[in-house]
């Protein structure tokens, strides 16, 4: 889902709401991000603050996205997540 801690944190503050994404189109973010609106009003000035005291600038939700979906489909498809002690694949979370 991220290319390092960076990118996590970004994807997490810009789309907290990204694994309900199953188009990964501003359309379906926005209405996403409504319903975490009605649920938490300040989101918006929780995640500034909280990017503003990780130092980090934050992409817009489009390109997060497109990031997202990138490194879930094209990237993730050269690795395998394997659940140690029983030697399975997890399945992945976002399928091209």
């Amino acid at each position: 889902m991220a290319m390092g801690l960076p990118e996590l944190l970004r994807l997490l503050l810009v789309a907290p709401w990204w694994r309900d994404c199953q188009t990964f189109t501003d359309e379906e973010s926005l209405e996403l991000a409504a319903e975490y609106l009605e649920d938490m009003p300040d989101l918006v000035a929780r995640r500034d603050r909280a990017a503003a005291a990780l130092g980090l600038d934050l992409p817009e939700q489009a390109e997060v996205l497109a990031r997202l979906r990138e490194v879930a489909v094209r990237v993730g498809e050269s690795f395998v997540l394997i659940f140690t002690p029983e030697g399975h694949p997890y399945e992945p979370l976002i399928r091209s």
